[in-house]
């Protein structure tokens, strides 16, 4: 215990000075990746429709002169012998006229000659609207009129000034709406139309680790984690890089790179090799003297041990292509049945299912349909649709590699082992479904469905083309979140069905985080039967956070056990761990 302590203080002071703010609470690589939709949320009031700009000149408003003196009245004139509109501007308000006057067609009347008025006051602009209704001349003088205190015989004759395009050309008079006229347009490059003068990049990435002190009741001949007390510690690194631009037409692409640093010491990958069982022994799953590995759970029975301290992977290098009609990757990232994947919920860098690291060494439950792990591909996800006609959110995705030969971090199927038989699988279609639905009291539901498939092109017996099928149900209320899901493959094989599914909960009420889980597998190829759980608590210190928590696995394969003078039969081997731990996670 003294050497537990004495090891994993310093590793816990280290972690505490890099650590911030932890993961969210669903494991489901889709749900990262979704928008909210229309429905979920309260709807918007509707935008108050914009004029659109006047391109065309409209005529400024007139109105004859205002003064704020007393109105004179003039003395009655008969219709007969009332002049041509003459306002008076002998220290008062003109009289309108009884007749809107024809501005636009000059007549035989004389035009009417302006005189200063003593009275006006010089610091009024010249009057830019016209009463409602009033017709507006067709030929006009200059908008923006001298003021009332300089002579009006100075001022043009209405009809005698040029057209308005002309005149306007000449002043920042807007048209009619308050609308100016937009400057002109210079010629765009070819990058300002690419969106290339404007890229955006994003950079993120997250860091875990932690330390347990772990007990093992295993066989004493088995590969892997020994039997009794260890002191056992985990780091794992994810950086992602993002460079894109955005098209006139609203067209986004770019680049993403993607890579991950892993120490875990008792795996490569998922699976791995588990007790010895010796081709040629009764029990053994093996063929021509050699075992087989399955292409799901990827545990095989003989051979290297290809278990590593420490790996790195580039697990994401793709071109995208970002759209109202949907997202197209070409490169190497996620398959489509990955993305649309669920899992059980946590707040913990370990879990009962899906787990990123194993402090046991004996992690044996995967939900997740990666099926063509990280190998390069195309993949087309589509928008969410549907949602404001029926009120449940759909979105799908399908995707197709050339092969399943790729080796990530958490789950590697490029690698040979002598004497292990793996399935050579080509033509990987995988396809998904979601749907979802928030409902007015708050909670919210998803489900997916996943589908792979794909051809096994080396022809060895006992194996087969690859199908696999999975399924994930979530609910979230308030504080609360409670998910589960199930993965069914042949594993590539004739005979070795692996199938697992798994439940969990989180309960998130403030600072503080509660997360329990479990999960359950079988692998027929080498005879795994497993159970496994954990339980944590975790608590948030502004961008810090902690976790503690304990994992749980109990599990049987099949492999040799020892009858005595050097005879051994294939049987049943109990394999079980706990681990204590305490963690700490940060993404940036």
């Amino acid at each position: 215990m003294s050497r537990f302590l004495a090891s994993a203080a310093p590793l816990a002071v280290i972690a505490l000075g890099g650590i911030g703010l932890a993961s969210a609470q669903s494991s489901s690589p889709f749900a990262s990746k979704k928008p909210r939709q229309a429905w979920e949320q309260p709807a918007a009031p509707a935008p108050t429709p914009q004029p659109a700009p006047v391109q065309t000149y409209q005529a400024p408003a007139y109105t004859p002169p205002a003064y704020d003196a007393p109105i004179q009245t003039a003395p009655p004139q008969t219709r007969a012998t009332k002049p041509a509109y003459q306002p008076s501007y002998e220290g008062g308000r003109s009289t309108p006229p009884t007749e809107t006057p024809n501005y636009g067609r000059p007549t035989a009347a004389p035009a009417p000659q302006y005189s200063a008025s003593p009275t006006a006051p010089s610091s009024r602009a010249y009057p830019q609207t016209r009463p409602s209704g009033q017709a507006a001349p067709s030929q006009y003088g200059t908008p923006q009129l001298q003021q009332y205190g300089q002579p009006y015989a100075q001022q043009p004759n209405y009809g005698q000034t040029p057209q308005y395009g002309q005149q306007y050309a000449q002043t920042s008079y807007p048209p009619q709406g308050g609308q100016p006229f937009p400057a002109p347009q210079q010629p765009q490059t070819w990058k300002q139309k690419l969106g290339l003068d404007k890229i955006a990049t994003f950079f993120s990435g997250g860091l875990r680790s932690g330390a347990a002190l772990s007990y093992r009741d295993v066989p004493p001949h088995q590969v892997g984690a020994e039997d009794g007390y260890s002191e056992d510690f985990i780091i794992d690194a994810d950086v992602e890089f993002e460079a894109s631009a955005i098209t006139q037409g609203g067209l986004e692409y770019g680049v993403n790179l993607g890579a991950r640093a892993q120490y875990d010491p008792y795996r490569r990958g998922f699976g791995g090799r588990i007790p010895t069982c010796t081709p040629g022994i009764a029990g053994c799953n093996a063929s021509g003297g050699s075992t087989l590995r399955g292409h799901t759970s990827q545990f095989y029975q003989f051979g290297e041990d290809t278990a590593k301290d420490a790996q790195f992977a580039v697990e994401s290098a793709h071109l995208f292509l970002r759209s109202a009609y949907g997202d197209v990757t070409v490169g190497r990232d996620d398959g489509a049945a990955f993305l649309f994947s669920l899992g059980a919920p946590t707040l913990l860098a370990v879990n009962a299912s899906n787990s990123p690291v194993d402090y046991t060494g004996l992690d044996s439950v995967k939900t997740v349909n990666d099926a063509s792990s990280f190998s390069e591909k195309i993949t087309y996800t589509s928008p969410r649709l549907l949602g404001d006609q029926i009120g449940v959110g759909v979105q799908f995705g399908v995707s197709y590699a050339l092969d399943a030969e790729a080796c990530g971090v958490d789950f590697c199927t490029d690698r040979d082992v002598a004497r292990v038989i793996a399935p050579e699988l080509e033509d990987v279609f995988e396809a998904g479904l979601a749907l979802d639905r928030t409902f007015a009291n708050g909670l919210s539901v998803e489900g997916t469905l996943t589908y792979a498939t794909a051809t096994e092109k080396s022809g060895f017996a006992g194996l087969d083309d690859l199908e696999s099928y999975g399924a994930g149900l979530e609910f979230e209320y308030a504080d609360w979140t409670l998910g589960g899901s199930y993965l069914q493959s042949n594993n590539g094989l004739l005979d070795g069905d692996y199938s697992a599914y798994d439940i969990g909960v989180t309960w998130k009420p403030s600072a503080l985080g509660f997360s329990l889980a479990y999960g359950h597998a079988e692998d027929d190829n080498v005879g795994l039967t497993s159970d496994q759980g954990t339980f944590g608590v975790t608590y948030d210190f502004d961008r810090f956070t902690l976790g503690t928590g304990v994992q749980y696995v109990d599990r049987t394969v099949t492999g040799l056990i020892p009858q005595g003078g050097g005879v051994f039969n294939a049987g049943e081997l109990d394999q079980k761990g706990t681990s204590v731990f305490v963690e700490a996670a940060v993404k940036f």
